[in-house]
């Protein structure tokens, strides 16, 4: 695709979702409270989105990607609507009361349809950017004034290896990628977990990009390394993106999709 008519669609696109009628009160909300204007966020969005290999981890230091990553969450027909389903799916099925989200870079889907309206799983979101807990707040104040009943925040950068506690289930959505060793940090983390307790994951499979540290080169890959960390695999599930909608992954020639699995601590550890 040739870059005028990608930066056109990714404009296009963001200004879709920003002026939707089931979003633009939120939005607006949303812009004013963090002081910031729709021009730069669809700045931020096309940039974000017209080459992977243009930005490192850094980039996440801002509160216009906060607000980028949730317009992405809710841009219909993308790859991340079915992230995001397939994760709240997975969540369905477990018997949980604690839960931690670490790296989570903005609250998804399960966030508001399940711990929010179900009120029954407390949940810690943990991230090492300011701007993440900082986007959250203004979102979640909007959405339902009561979510701190069941939401807290904990700062904590998986680089330090620090293990962030014990939960009955523990979530990386598209974010272990990010740390500098993700072995050890995940090995660490299962084993120190309680014995009962599950584990989603969201893994990019495809090319490395400079804001990751590791990459599989397809299921097996990633299926291979989540054993070696201790984990079994109970449920898994592949997320293909569409080229229609998610125009990133034409940075990625199209080699790109997640895989999205349960799993338990293996009987070993």
């Amino acid at each position: 695709m040739e870059p005028e008519l990608k930066e056109s669609k990714l404009i296009s696109f963001a200004e879709s979702v920003l002026n939707y009628p089931d979003h633009k009160q939120e939005f607006e909300h949303i812009l004013k409270k963090l002081d910031l204007s729709e021009k730069e966020v669809v700045q931020a969005f096309v940039d974000y989105n017209m080459d992977v290999y243009a930005y490192e981890n850094e980039v996440y230091e801002s509160t216009a990607m906060r607000v980028v990553l949730h317009v992405h969450n809710l841009l219909k027909g993308s790859w991340h609507q079915d992230r995001q389903d397939a994760v709240l799916d997975m969540l369905e099925g477990l018997d949980i009361k604690t839960a931690v989200d670490i790296g989570f870079g903005v609250p998804t889907k399960y966030v508001i349809n399940k711990v929010l309206k179900e009120n029954k799983i407390r949940l810690t979101l943990v991230d090492m950017y300011d701007s993440a807990f900082k986007f959250s707040e203004v979102l979640l104040d909007f959405i339902n004034k009561s979510w701190r009943d069941v939401i807290s925040f904990k700062k904590s950068d998986m680089d330090s290896n620090e293990f962030v506690g014990e939960f009955d289930a523990y979530l990386f959505q598209d974010s272990i990628e990010h740390t500098k060793d993700p072995t050890a940090y995940l090995k660490k983390t299962v084993g120190l977990a309680p014995s009962n307790a599950k584990f989603i994951l969201s893994l990019p499979i495809g090319p490395k990009v400079p804001a990751h540290h590791i990459a599989w080169e397809d299921n097996n890959h990633a299926e291979t390394w989540l054993k070696e960390c201790g984990l079994s695999i109970d449920k898994s599930v592949q997320v293909d993106v569409n080229p229609e909608i998610d125009l990133f992954a034409h940075s990625l020639n199209g080699k790109f999709h997640n895989l999205i699995v349960t799993c338990s601590k293996s009987d070993s550890i």
